[in-house]
């Protein structure tokens, strides 16, 4: 869908078709998303008034149906909240959407240690941290990947990757950061 996103604003500058991309899958999720507890209700009603009619065969099919959307609810709360050792048993999404509502309110962070090993508690300390474990993480090093990008194709086009590498404007910061 992304790649069809992409190809579709090919004519048009990075930031343009980073947006449509992000429109794209909005819709996408409120078409998705919604859509399944929908038909689960809808299956549901169906349920409910063959319960007691002649037509078994009818009937059967939509248990069958139904089965198939609880599962598929189950594997989306299921990633919704990361639990990985989850394997069997049964279809618990009330726990599941429980787990991902309880992991968004804890996922805080109240301290980071710095290169030495000192913890760091306030917001301004904790941004300096991270500013500077990630400017050493993300500077320019001496390497030789030239056999491994020699082996990838090229999809990104020159003024794409010129526009990609270009330093970055506080006001495009802010931008970014308010759309989330």
């Amino acid at each position: 869908m992304v790649q069809n996103c992409w190809q579709q604003y090919h004519d048009n500058d990075i930031i343009t078709k980073l947006g449509g991309c992000v429109e794209d899958l909005k819709h996408w999720s409120k078409s998705h998303c919604n859509k399944l507890k929908v038909e689960i209700e809808e299956c549901r009603n169906n349920l409910m008034r063959f319960r007691g009619s002649n037509d078994t065969m009818h009937y059967e099919s939509l248990q069958r149906i139904m089965t198939h959307l609880l599962i598929q609810e189950d594997a989306y709360w299921r990633q919704r909240a990361k639990n990985h050792w989850y394997k069997d048993g049964d279809l618990n999404t009330k726990f599941f959407h429980a787990s991902a509502t309880a992991r968004k309110k804890v996922n805080r962070i109240y301290f980071l240690e710095n290169d030495v090993g000192t913890r760091v508690y306030d917001n301004s300390g904790m941004a300096s941290v991270a500013k500077d474990y990630f400017k050493e993480l993300f500077q320019a090093k001496q390497s030789t990947g030239d056999p491994v990008l020699n082996c990838l194709r090229q999809v990104i086009t020159e003024e794409d990757n010129h526009q990609l590498t270009a330093p970055f404007l506080m006001e495009e910061f802010k931008e970014a950061m308010f759309s989330m």
